[in-house]
């Protein structure tokens, strides 16, 4: 297990790295309120209109597999993720959203050991000033992160982090991956976040297996 620090950021397991905007604009179709077929949504309970659409089947899920590998998204956790082969994407999103009413701090991932990330850049322009993201410092102060278009967010355990409220008119939309080991070991604490939220997910042994 290795945990890292953001020293300009002072928050844990969290990084900024670059990423090519194309890649990211290719996914704008699902950001469309009519999605094209094979595709899977979910809205969760917050207090905002947030969708998060992903695969609903295996040929959707190559689509996000493929910018995955185009990105090039392992090499930056490399050395943290413990594999027997190569990391794997377990799911891919884009999140739609265009208000939200109020702050939801929460852990994407807990006791992983930061053998699973999430990562988020814009797909196209970035969204509108002020309506990003916020995080909690270890010293507890609440710090405030724009997105940049060809610039990704990536973190892992004990990143402590909310939708900033706001809102943004056309809707804003992120590009999303959840991924880490390919070791089953690891899978229980993982799936508590990674397999809840999408349609079809790609384990850390490669099966497909439905969100729960």
């Amino acid at each position: 297990m290795r945990h890292f620090l953001d020293s300009d950021w002072l928050a844990p397991n969290v990084m900024r790295v670059a990423v090519d905007p194309a890649v990211a604009k290719s996914f704008a179709d699902l950001a469309d309120p009519v999605l094209p077929a094979g595709y899977h949504v979910a809205r969760p309970a917050w207090e905002s209109d947030i969708r998060w659409i992903s695969a609903g089947d295996e040929a959707t899920f190559a689509r996000f597999q493929s910018a995955f590998d185009a990105l090039d998204v392992a090499r930056h956790v490399a050395e943290y993720v413990a594999v027997d082969r190569a990391i794997r994407l377990y799911q891919g999103f884009v999140v739609v959203r265009s208000e939200c009413a109020k702050e939801d701090f929460h852990l994407d991932w807990k006791d992983t050991g930061n053998q699973a990330f999430t990562l988020l850049t814009p797909v196209g322009p970035p969204p509108t000033a002020g309506f990003g993201l916020k995080f909690k410092t270890l010293t507890g102060e609440t710090r405030s992160y724009e997105y940049r278009e060809g610039e990704a967010l990536i973190f892992g355990d004990h990143f402590v982090h909310s939708t900033a409220p706001g809102r943004s008119d056309p809707p804003t939309a992120l590009l999303c991956f959840n991924l880490g080991t390919d070791r089953m070991a690891d899978w229980p604490a993982i799936r508590d976040t990674a397999g809840h939220q999408g349609g079809r997910v790609r384990r850390p042994d490669g099966s497909f297996e439905p969100s729960a």
